[in-house]
């Protein structure tokens, strides 16, 4: 399946602890079986949020978080792929 980095930016306030938990079930309900993000990882001070998602398209990807009940802008939707360094390092090294 396609991968694609999403990112966003965000209300500062939904990197409190009591936004946390209601904005993660929001996004948790906007997955289905082929579309669905499998990390993020936050930036509260320069309020940005970085996913990596698994989806046949971006459009699956836009019609997905449209479906969700917070406001969760989009500032792209990009294919990418991943770099595991830990594997390129072993590779490299011979093992």
């Amino acid at each position: 399946m396609a991968q694609f980095l999403v990112l966003h930016t965000v209300d500062p306030k939904m990197f409190t602890s009591d936004a946390q938990m209601t904005v993660m079930k929001a996004v948790v309900d906007v997955f289905t079986a082929d579309t669905y993000c499998i990390t993020s990882w936050g930036s509260p001070a320069a309020a940005k949020i970085a996913c990596l998602w698994e989806a046949p398209s971006e459009q699956a990807i836009i019609d997905a978080i449209a479906k969700g009940t917070i406001d969760l802008p989009v500032d792209g939707i990009y294919p990418t792929m991943v770099i595991d360094w830990a594997e390129v390092k072993k590779m490299l090294a011979g093992g």
